[in-house]
């Protein structure tokens, strides 16, 4: 596309600057003669006007008004053939158009502005031409490079080889590079950017390996929604992993699958090594709604467990780093609780732990409690004997009554209950009963306290207060 400085090179066209030659760079997209007062009102940005200076103002103060207005419509520049008759272009227009680095050329009236017209046209056709060739290009590359590799950042890579560009996606939020087409050139020309669309919520960067090469903002708009495809698609299989990881999570909570069994399939999402519970409140403004937190540029290589309760239940690696992110990543004011290191047998134990994590971190007004910790152990102990036994005769009392007068054995069931993570079949089997037995004294363990043991609250409140029993004296410890 032709520029205002390169029409006045052309010799033929006699175009000469008047005012405004700081803007001779800028691109001239159409042309349309106007000899209106108000052309204003029918051009649009990137327009030549052309005029025989039939509708400039006499006045002085006008004229400069005239041009300001002109201007504001970012029209590339204003050509004046002027016949005999028309005012004259005063200092305080030329003024005006040099403040606001707006090209004012000068041609002799005789120009024909068709021929003038022809050639900014002819010139936009083929910008349009050179445009569709280059676009057409990026496609086949692209291609190519689906054709060629396998991952994401091997196909920017073959991209930009053949294109000679440096490609960069980045986090919009905290500017971490996503991929990349390789090590940036040490030179190179302009980079350009724009917004990838979709669920992406990403920036695509894109420069010239060869320096002062510019590169075509469109094309890189084009490429924004080539990627974008991608990572919607990388987005979808995201959620069918979210998806999957919620059944196993239900089904870890359920006792239905081997938490120790399951390790192999853990690996498969990328959760290496000591694994933690979290609990997880979310509260403020965030970055990522808890339902689509699994978006966050931290987890897509881990895929961590989620599942979305009265609270967020989360496993994930036992990183402090990547704990924080999430947290913080699902509101400014969370609040979260964090088990110990899973042990297979106890993966409930370990989601209980994180729950009341999660309790002494909303009482605190802190963001982050782990477990096992002084401070967690301290805050949730009771302060006093008092204390101790207020809690055992809230919540076990009516238990320690019933097995004194009938002489059962509920309390200490519960005990059992609790210590095999709410296991059934362990349960039983400890204690050598029937399971239709051990069904029978958990339902009248509920009747009694009002609280259910396979439910979160209930097996929190009796577990608080068989450790403070126990701490206490006040109960025989197992």
């Amino acid at each position: 596309m032709i520029t205002v400085n390169g029409l006045v090179a052309i010799d033929t066209l006699g175009l000469v600057f008047r005012a405004g030659g700081a803007g001779g760079n800028r691109l001239v997209t159409w042309a349309h003669a106007c000899d209106l007062p108000d052309p204003w009102r029918w051009v649009a940005a990137g327009d030549l006007v052309m005029t025989t200076g039939a509708g400039i103002p006499t006045d002085p103060v006008e004229q400069a008004d005239w041009l300001y207005r002109l201007a504001d419509t970012n029209v590339s520049a204003l050509v004046v053939a002027a016949r005999a008759d028309a005012p004259q272009m005063l200092d305080q227009m030329l003024a005006a158009a040099d403040a606001r680095k707006f090209p004012v050329l000068e041609a002799s009236f005789e120009l024909e502005f068709v021929k003038l017209a022809r050639r900014v046209i002819e010139s936009a056709l083929q910008s349009q031409r050179n445009r569709l060739e280059a676009s057409q290009q990026l496609f086949q590359s692209y291609t190519s490079a689906l054709r060629e590799r396998n991952d994401f950042e091997g196909r920017l890579a073959t991209l930009g080889r053949r294109e000679e560009w440096h490609v960069e996606i980045r986090d919009p939020v905290s500017g971490d590079p996503i991929a990349s087409s390789g090590e940036p050139p040490a030179g190179g020309g302009r980079p350009e950017t724009a917004d990838i669309p979709g669920r992406g919520r990403a920036v695509l960067t894109v420069r010239h390996r060869k320096e002062n090469k510019i590169i075509d903002p469109l094309l890189v708009h084009y490429l924004a929604g080539l990627v974008a495809v991608e990572l919607e698609q990388q987005a979808i299989e995201r959620d069918h992993r979210r998806a999957e990881g919620e059944i196993l999570l239900r089904d870890f909570l359920k006792g239905a699958v081997d938490f120790a069994a399951a390790r192999a399939v853990l690996e498969r999402r990328g959760l290496h090594g000591p694994l933690v519970a979290l609990a997880i409140d979310p509260i403020g403004s965030a970055s990522w709604d808890p339902q689509e937190i699994h978006h966050a540029y931290a987890l897509r290589s881990i895929n961590p467990l989620l599942l979305r309760e009265d609270v967020m239940i989360a496993v994930v690696p036992d990183r402090e780093d990547l704990i924080r992110t999430i947290v913080n990543a699902m509101g400014s004011e969370s609040k979260a609780g964090v088990s110990r290191p899973i042990i297979g047998a106890h993966f409930l134990e370990s989601v209980n732990q994180a729950r009341l994590s999660l309790a002494r971190a909303r009482e605190g007004e802190v963001c982050l409690v782990k477990y096992g910790s002084t401070e967690t152990l301290t805050a949730l102990a009771p302060k006093t004997l008092a204390e101790a036994r207020d809690l055992v005769d809230r919540y076990l009392g009516p238990l320690i009554e019933y097995d004194r007068d009938h002489d059962t054995s509920l309390l200490a069931t519960l005990t059992t209950f609790l210590t095999n993570d709410g296991s059934w079949k362990v349960t039983a089997a400890s204690l050598s009963i029937h399971r239709q037995t051990l069904v029978y004294r958990l339902r009248m363990i509920e009747q009694l306290t009002g609280l259910r043991p396979a439910s979160t609250s209930g097996t929190t409140a009796f577990w608080l207060a068989l450790q403070a029993g126990q701490s206490a004296g006040l109960l025989r410890a197992p």
